[in-house]
């Protein structure tokens, strides 16, 4: 490698670096206001000046895009399910469950934040629309084998509604029964509308 390739390199290094640093300087000050950061902060904490910002991202809507996907990013092990597909009916409805409240629990914070500046912030749609057709084909996966039972049409709108029922609107309003609780409420209601013959009687 030549001197030339070193320096290129160097410069690529030091501007991934600083793209780092504003990228987790916008999340933590995100977490600990709840609100979108004014650039002056944020280049304060992340040690850079603003034309530094400026030359990282071209606009601020490309940062709070790549703020926003790093910070998912970092519970990509509660985005999905463990061995989708597989096992039982109560056992897939139980890690289904599991797998959304740990999600929810743990990007509470950035997920209020997303749906208040929904109307100023069309990046924040797109993470949103995004999230919900993962989870939706997660649900088409994780209950194929009493879903393809059903006609397609059926099979859709049920994975539609579990999918709505599953959302984090529907977890932030069954927040005062406790994670327990939820859990519980959800995993009855999904077993009802995935499989009904499965349900128990109510007295």
């Amino acid at each position: 490698m030549t001197g030339n390739d070193q320096a290129i390199d160097g410069r690529r290094l030091r501007r991934e670096r600083g793209r780092h640093a504003v990228v987790d300087a916008t999340i933590d000050l995100i977490l600990e206001s709840g609100s979108l950061p004014p650039v002056d902060d944020i280049v304060e904490r992340a040690g850079v000046s603003q034309a530094s910002l400026f030359r990282y991202f071209d606009s601020l809507g490309a940062l709070r895009e790549s703020a926003i996907g790093r910070y998912f990013q970092r519970f990509d092990d509660v985005i999905g399910i463990a061995g989708i597909g597989e096992g039982s009916l109560a056992d897939r409805v139980d890690r289904f469950v599991s797998a959304r409240d740990d999600f929810y629990t743990r990007t509470a914070p950035m997920a209020r934040l997303v749906r208040r500046q929904l109307v100023d912030v069309t990046e924040f749609a797109d993470t949103i629309e995004r999230l919900r057709s993962t989870f939706v084909d997660q649900i088409a996966q994780h209950f194929a084998a009493e879903l393809d039972r059903q006609p397609a049409e059926t099979a859709a709108q049920r994975a539609a509604v579990i999918g709505a029922m599953t959302s984090f609107e529907s977890w932030e309003q069954l927040g005062g029964l406790g994670s327990v609780a939820r859990r519980s409420a959800l995993a009855r209601a999904v077993i009802d509308l995935i499989d009904p013959a499965t349900s128990e009687p109510t007295g």
